[in-house]
C-alpha cells in the first residue's frame, strides 16, 4: 500500500503464489545499513502468503530485500511527511500461525498444486504444528527446512521490533 500511495504500482506475481516460507531472502546493499534490519542476517528465510508484488516504484521508495521469487521483498518509502517500512514476507507470524492459515487456505493451495490432496496437507500441518511445540527437534527441522531465522522470535521479528523502537516511538515521543 505505501508503494502505492507513493505513486509506485502493484499486480500479481506471474510465477503465482509464494506460500509457507520465502527462501533465501537477501538483504540489499542499501538495507545492510538500515535501520530496520538491525540484528537481522543478511539471508534467511521468512513466512510468506501472498499473490501480488511490487512492479515498479519511485525515487520515494528503496527496496531492502529480494529472492528469486519476489524481486522486492521489503521496501522503504519516505512520501510527503512520512516514513514507511514494509515487508511482502510476515515476521509478525509464527509456525502455528502459518500451518492455520494453510489449513484455512487449503482449497485454494490445493488447486494452485501446493498438495496433491487432504493428506497431503493435514501431513505437513501436523509436522508444523509439531516443530512449534517442540521447535528443538531436529529431524522435522531437517524435514521442513526450517532454522532459527524462523523459530526465533527475536531474529523473526526483527523488523518488527527495529520498526517500533527506531521509528514508531521515536515519532510518539517527539
Amino acid at each position: 500500500m505505501a508503494v502505492v500511495a507513493a505513486g509506485g504500482e502493484v499486480e500479481p506475481n506471474p510465477k503465482g503464489r509464494e506460500m509457507g516460507l520465502a527462501r533465501k531472502i537477501h538483504l540489499t546493499q542499501e538495507a545492510y545499513d538500515h535501520p530496520m534490519f538491525e540484528g537481522k542476517p543478511r539471508v534467511f528465510e521468512g513466512f510468506i502468503s501472498h499473490d501480488d508484488m511490487v512492479t515498479r516504484m519511485t525515487p520515494d521508495c528503496v527496496c531492502l530485500a529480494a529472492n528469486s521469487f519476489t524481486s522486492i521483498q521489503a521496501v522503504a518509502v519516505t512520501h510527503k511527511k512520512g516514513t514507511f517500512w514494509a515487508t511482502q514476507y510476515h515476521p509478525e507470524y509464527d509456525l502455528h500461525e502459518m500451518a492455520c492459515l494453510i489449513v484455512a487456505r487449503e482449497e485454494k493451495l490445493t488447486k494452485a498444486g501446493f498438495f496433491r490432496g487432504n493428506e497431503d496437507m493435514v501431513q505437513l500441518v501436523e509436522k508444523m504444528k509439531a516443530l512449534a511445540a517442540e521447535p528443538d527437534r531436529e529431524d522435522l527441522r531437517w524435514q521442513l527446512a526450517i532454522d532459527d531465522d524462523v523459530l526465533n522470535d527475536s531474529i523473526r521479528q526483527c523488523e518488527f521490533v527495529n520498526w517500533i523502537n527506531k521509528l514508531v516511538l521515536p515519532t510518539a515521543n517527539g
